[in-house]
């Protein structure tokens, strides 16, 4: 896993209290914690905006009809056989 993460609070007042049972986190858990402020916020919530635009602008296929049906149909049938494919079958010799 990652050894670093953001948590976002709905008020700067419940990341307070957070912050304020700081000592505790660190012993029970060896988190670091820190409250985002000034320039180090600002970069955060720009790599937010970032990362969103690039998702919602990554060029995607799209299918439409009779085609999307058709994909969608192919998709089943090939997790069904990779889910049959998985068993193992003994001979009653």
């Amino acid at each position: 896993g990652d050894a670093e993460g953001h948590i976002r609070f709905h008020s700067p007042e419940e990341a307070r209290a957070v912050s304020d049972v700081r000592a505790e986190l660190q012993k029970e858990h060896s988190w670091k914690l820190e409250i985002l402020t000034g320039d180090h916020e600002q970069r955060y919530w720009q790599k937010i905006l970032v990362d969103r635009q690039v998702k919602l602008n990554r060029p995607r296929e799209k299918k439409r009809g009779t085609e999307k049906l058709i994909s969608k149909a192919e998709k089943i049938i090939i997790a069904r056989a990779k889910e049959a494919n998985k068993h193992i079958h003994f001979d009653d010799d």
